[in-house]
């Protein structure tokens, strides 16, 4: 049955030919149809142990190391159930799936979720899709937060995941979003180069790291102001898990309703200059706009875009209307 899970002990000794390499690379090693990715999730997750110790994936191993994993996969994952969930598509053809994917809806199994997400609605809307990232990922090349909305490319085939991949690891895909902020931002663009990592005390956070983070780099520039909020559009040039939400939280400028990095989760209508209590947004103010890349079947380059989505632009356009009574006002008493 979907969410029922099973549980094994894998246990073993790692050879000659194993040491100075890194865990995660060593686990995929010894767990047949699963991901590095799967993997290294088993070891963040605390499922790993070497010699009696939690450890880290990037730790080397030394010959004669015991690992010891707790192995849990979901029985819907094994199979991936295929699941009729809303998506619209932008554009297909025999290599790539282009997708609009909705506010809400988790990218693939993982911690703590084992279907009801897109992996799941991709197999049963399509019969052919990229195994190249493992069972429980078919298709599935980058991903977008759960609560962020927008545009998404999807391989076909293994040939067309390898080469899109690629792309994003070389950073020569354009991906730009559109991000509503707390606070009137004055500055009309700039630069983010600050170093993220998984914080050490709740691995759901990321943080700033300047010792230990990986390279991040995000460019913002604004296109309109409200009361109390800004519409900026954001280009990043690395692709870190949280990346935007945490750098423009590091400008004090945090994305509207993001409940882990902001001020508050949900924004009401008198929040933005209406009437009455009603919710208005309850996610992140986080839509990937467009997306361009080289198509892996003939080189072209293609560019693709996906609309605001209904909740974000009730939001745009109740504060359009708040900013021209304050304009309005202001004019009456000059």
């Amino acid at each position: 049955m979907p969410g029922e899970e099973r549980e094994r002990l894998l246990n073993f000794r790692a050879g000659a030919d194993e040491a100075g390499l890194r865990l995660d690379v060593v686990l995929h090693g010894h767990l047949e149809g699963t991901s590095r990715t799967a993997a290294k999730e088993l070891i963040t997750r605390g499922c790993v142990h070497v010699n009696g110790a939690l450890a880290k994936p990037a730790l080397k191993l030394a010959e004669g190391d015991d690992v010891e994993a707790r192995v849990v996969r979901p029985a819907a994952v094994e199979g991936l159930a295929k699941q009729d969930l809303p998506f619209r598509v932008i554009h297909e053809d025999a290599s790539i799936i282009v997708i609009d994917k909705p506010a809400g809806l988790t990218v693939h199994p993982g911690s703590g979720q084992h279907d009801g997400t897109l992996a799941n609605a991709l197999a049963f809307r399509f019969d052919e899709l990229s195994d190249a990232g493992g069972p429980e990922r078919l298709g599935i090349v980058h991903r977008l937060d759960k609560d962020t909305s927008g545009v998404m490319v999807v391989a076909r085939t293994n040939r067309a995941h390898y080469a899109i991949a690629a792309q994003f690891q070389a950073r020569t895909t354009a991906k730009e979003y559109l991000a509503l902020v707390e606070g009137r931002v004055d500055t009309d663009g700039g630069k983010i180069d600050l170093p993220l990592a998984r914080s050490r005390r709740d691995r759901e956070r990321v943080v700033v790291d300047r010792e230990e983070g990986k390279p991040a780099e995000t460019r913002w520039e604004v296109l309109e102001r409200f009361p109390g909020f800004t519409l900026l559009r954001c280009r990043p040039r690395t692709g870190r898990t949280h990346q935007i939400r945490v750098h423009l939280a590091s400008l004090g400028h945090p994305i509207a309703c993001d409940g882990t990095y902001g001020r508050r989760a949900a924004l009401l209508h008198r929040d933005l200059g209406g009437m009455g209590t009603g919710v208005v947004l309850a996610r992140q103010a986080l839509h990937a706009a467009r997306l361009s890349f080289v198509h892996p079947f003939d080189g072209r380059l293609r560019e693709f875009m996906a609309p605001l989505p209904s909740d974000f632009k009730t939001a745009l356009d109740l504060l359009g209307n708040a900013r021209e009574a304050v304009e309005r006002t202001e004019h009456g008493q000059r």
